[in-house]
Formats: C-alpha cells, sequence, structure tokens
C-alpha cells in the first residue's frame, strides 16, 4: 500500500460496522481493499472477505463511524 488513507482512522473496517469505533482493532496494511475511492483496512482476511461479501457494509460502517463521532 501506498500513501493511501485508510477510512475510519486506520481502525478495522469489519469491526467498526459491527462492534463500533471504540472497540475496532487497528487494521493491518496487507489487509485493505479499495471501494468508490475510499480504501478500508481490515484486521485479517476473515473480517476482509466478510466486509466484502455482505451487502451495504460500506455503508453501515460509515453510519457507525458517524455516530461514535458524534
Amino acid at each position: 500500500m501506498s500513501s493511501e488513507t485508510i477510512e475510519f482512522d486506520n481502525k478495522c473496517a469489519f469491526a467498526v460496522m459491527v462492534g463500533g469505533a471504540a472497540k475496532a482493532p487497528e487494521a493491518k496494511p496487507a489487509h485493505s481493499v479499495s471501494r468508490d475511492g475510499k480504501t478500508f483496512g481490515f484486521s485479517g482476511a476473515v473480517p476482509k472477505a466478510l466486509f466484502q461479501i455482505i451487502p451495504g457494509s460500506a455503508n453501515r460502517a460509515q453510519r457507525a463511524w458517524a455516530k461514535a463521532q458524534a
């Protein structure tokens, strides 16, 4: 990965989606995916795969992140 900015302050996007931002672990550079101009990071291969196959996962993660920031 180059100088891409990972969403959610470099936290695992899957964990943000299912458990909230406060408990989300740091993403590992080897596990990331770019979608719609955004780069999402993950703590491992399984969360990355689940995020990719669950419909609406990016939107759900964005809503959870926004809620945590409010």
